[in-house]
């Protein structure tokens, strides 16, 4: 069995191509980094060189703290709000707008599932025509709004069924 000598000359010419080994595996590794930073920055072109990759990486960053402050800030003025009291024993109301051959209902409820089906279900039961209808809820109570055109039964009618709901 034979010994391996190593000469000076021999064990700098090892270390060296280790080196080098180490030295294309950094830079390939720098280059997965470049890239995986240019997919995630919107604003950034196919062939953008590494210094523009960084400058934007960096102005990206910070419009995205920015927009987190911001976001944070709006959660902070929604949790200072005043609380609004609801009303429960609040009873319906229904007033009525007429002009011509339309009608216009602005009703206000104690909020609950269902509700607007149940308006309009009383709208279709007096073959009213619907133009449009609106619903807006807060504090427990929702108003709708309903546009009829050319009401043909009793407004008075279909007010009550209303009342009624």
């Amino acid at each position: 069995m034979e010994q391996q000598v190593f000469t000076p000359a021999k064990r700098k010419r090892g270390e060296h191509e280790t080196q080098v080994i180490c030295e294309r595996l950094r830079r390939e590794k720098a280059a997965d980094y470049y890239t995986v930073l240019q997919s995630l920055v919107p604003t950034l072109f196919p062939k953008a060189t590494r210094s523009k990759i960084v400058e934007e990486t960096i102005r990206y960053i910070k419009h995205l703290e920015g927009k987190l402050e911001f976001l944070k800030q709006q959660q902070r003025e929604q949790h200072v709000q005043p609380l609004q009291l609801t009303q429960r024993n609040c009873t319906p109301t229904v007033d009525l707008a007429l002009s011509r051959n339309m009608t216009k209902f602005a009703m206000s409820f104690i909020s609950r599932p269902g509700l607007l089906c149940r308006v309009l279900q009383v709208f279709e039961t007096h073959f009213v025509d619907v133009l449009t209808a609106t619903i807006a809820s807060a504090s427990g109570i929702s108003r709708i709004t309903v546009t009829a055109w050319e009401v043909g039964v009793s407004v008075d009618r279909i007010k009550r069924d209303l009342m009624a709901i």
